[in-house]
């Protein structure tokens, strides 16, 4: 299975949510959050939103002109925003951002990722991990055999699993018997087959 492309500049970021559309008229946007700790979107917290490139359309499709408002070019740095008022639609946040005030304004955020930068992510208990901490680590056997790299963390209904090589190990102390994050490194043991 071929990985998602990941731009550069989100790799040094971590997304805690993207901007879906501009809810009602005075700047408000609708959000989709993308972190477990959804208690970081208070009134007053700092993030940074930024537009990701916009996919190259396919060759025999031919451009249209746009029937959109100008947007801010979508290879800007992130930039700088305070949330001013939020509250819960659902299992969406309806946020307004300061400086954002028009539809218009709001309009320019559609497809925007709110980011942190990774010094901000919230701490985390014993043997719980970021996955974006697993990712790329080293894994190795008790004995010390190269099992591969971790390509991938897949969600489970009781707990969640890693592909390594060409391993799935499910991420239970009983297979996972190391995390090095600094070093990233791992140890496991492999399932019996």
């Amino acid at each position: 299975m071929a990985m998602p492309y990941v731009p550069k500049i989100a790799q040094r970021w971590v997304t805690v949510g993207v901007v879906l559309r501009p809810f009602g008229l005075h700047g408000e946007v609708r959000v989709r959050p993308e972190t477990d700790f959804p208690e970081r979107f208070v009134p007053g917290a700092r993030l940074f939103w930024w537009l990701p490139p916009k996919p190259e359309p396919p060759e025999e499709e031919p451009l249209a002109p746009s029937k959109h408002r100008k947007r801010p070019p979508r290879t800007m740095q992130p930039q700088p925003c305070v949330i001013e008022s939020v509250r819960w639609q659902g299992d969406r946040l309806i946020i307004k951002l300061e400086g954002f005030d028009t539809i218009a304004h709001a309009e320019n955020l559609r497809g925007a990722w709110l980011l942190i930068p990774p010094e901000e992510r919230m701490p985390l208990g014993e043997d719980e991990y970021y996955i974006d901490d697993l990712i790329g680590m080293e894994v190795f056997t008790e004995t010390g055999e190269r099992v591969g790299k971790l390509k991938r963390v897949i969600p489970g209904g009781a707990y969640d699993y890693y592909e390594i090589g060409k391993y799935t190990i499910p991420a239970v102390g009983e297979y996972i018997l190391e995390v090095d994050v600094p070093r990233k490194r791992m140890v496991v043991r492999l399932p019996e087959i």
